[in-house]
């Protein structure tokens, strides 16, 4: 399953401790892309956000991997997580009492 996380960093991080961190967390953020649970990765508007779409059994098993990145095990994001399905709505084009 598809998992959208997305990561805030939270406004009372400390700015001192994000940048001595940040390089540990993108190593952190490359072995999860690596190893196939971290997909594809984003930049939003904002610079303090940043979007993960991971491969994971669940929401648990995706914030389980997440969990040892520095600055997440930190609690300096606030993270939301989304699963994703397929759009299965398409299927109503096909039905034989679909009238258009």
């Amino acid at each position: 399953m598809k998992v959208l996380a997305i990561l805030t960093l939270k406004p009372d991080a400390n700015p001192d401790a994000v940048r001595s961190e940040i390089a540990h967390e993108i190593r952190g953020s490359w072995t999860l892309y690596a190893s196939g649970t971290l997909r594809e990765v984003y930049a939003t508007e904002l610079p303090t956000r940043v979007v993960f779409v991971m491969e994971a059994a669940n929401v648990a098993d995706a914030e389980h991997h997440l969990q040892p990145l520095p600055l997440v095990q930190a609690g300096m994001f606030q993270i939301e997580f989304l699963e994703l399905r397929p759009f299965a709505n398409w299927s109503t084009l096909f039905r034989a009492d679909q009238d258009f």
